[in-house]
């Protein structure tokens, strides 16, 4: 399959090149996140109508939650112009959303039966593009994912890092939990639909990811920092990490429930903990080692 994959050059686009590269079975075409930012319908249709497409990977939301730029209505309207354009053009699309569609009040985790109920700026946009895609395209797949980490910028981890690097107090949620997933995790997920759709599967339905085991947001920093503790300068790191004592008693619970892509696809879940040592260790080799630290 020839797969568009938009932001080839977040974490998640760094891992799916790896991935791809020795399996030589897709070839993909990658724009980088700063080439999605279209201002006008007609560098969509370029850029879509340039070459042969069977698959669309929109990674672009995912990415962006994680860093600085904000989501909102001017994400909504390229959305809206890639799925008017897929739709007439007959291109698979394959959507990856998050569990922060959901507000995090249940004390299970969320099936995609479930309703999604956020009602925060992120969440809510997602569900608006959730819907705005289901509404145009009949070819259309997505995939939820848990809290997704790794160790290049921008990513949670990634973030704390840098703080705890330049000496800074990090204040960690004790309240929310849900389940994290590796960047290569899902880099690996997605390799796994991609094949099975190149042989005939339906590009179509809702489906959840992440890694297995539940933990709390304080809990998985401590998980990052017990290994990051043996490179400098994060020796010291751990007496820099405090519970987010402002925050309220409200107990909020994102983890997915993934029977579903393995009765489907056969996908099996991996621990996220086996993923924790790779990403420091790469954090380390992009920013910190022979003074590559730009903080």
């Amino acid at each position: 399959m020839r797969i568009l994959v938009l932001g080839l050059d977040s974490p998640l686009g760094y891992s799916l090149r790896s991935f791809a590269a020795p399996l030589m079975r897709h070839e993909i075409i990658g724009v980088e996140m700063d080439a999605t930012r279209w201002r006008r319908e007609r560098q969509v249709k370029k850029l879509i109508r340039r070459q042969p497409i069977d698959l669309i990977l929109d990674a672009r939301l995912v990415t962006q939650i994680d860093g600085v730029d904000p989501v909102g209505h001017p994400d909504i309207e390229r959305t809206q112009w890639l799925a008017n354009l897929a739709a007439r053009d007959q291109i698979s699309y394959l959507f990856l959303s998050s569990a922060r569609v959901f507000s995090g009040a249940l004390t299970r985790p969320y099936r995609e039966t479930d309703r999604p109920d956020s009602q925060d700026p992120v969440g809510e946009t997602l569900i608006t593009l959730e819907d705005l895609l289901r509404a145009t395209l009949d070819d259309l797949f997505i995939l939820r994912l848990g809290l997704m980490f790794g160790g290049r910028r921008p990513n949670p981890l990634a973030r704390a890092l840098d703080a705890l690097a330049r000496g800074d107090v990090v204040k960690v949620s004790e309240q929310v939990r849900g389940s994290p997933v590796h960047v290569a995790e899902v880099a690996r997920v997605i390799h796994g639909i991609v094949d099975q759709l190149s042989r005939g599967a339906p590009c179509k339905g809702l489906y959840h990811y992440s890694g297995i085991g539940e933990v709390t947001a304080y809990s998985f920093m401590e998980t990052v920092l017990a290994n990051a503790s043996q490179y400098s300068p994060f020796e010291g790191a751990r007496d820099l990490m405090e519970g987010n004592l402002n925050e309220g008693s409200q107990k909020i619970g994102l983890s997915l429930d993934c029977a579903e892509i393995r009765h489907q696809f056969g996908i099996q879940q991996l621990s996220w903990r086996e993923f924790v040592p790779r990403a420091v260790k790469r954090y380390v080799e992009l920013y910190v080692e022979e003074g590559g630290n730009e903080l």
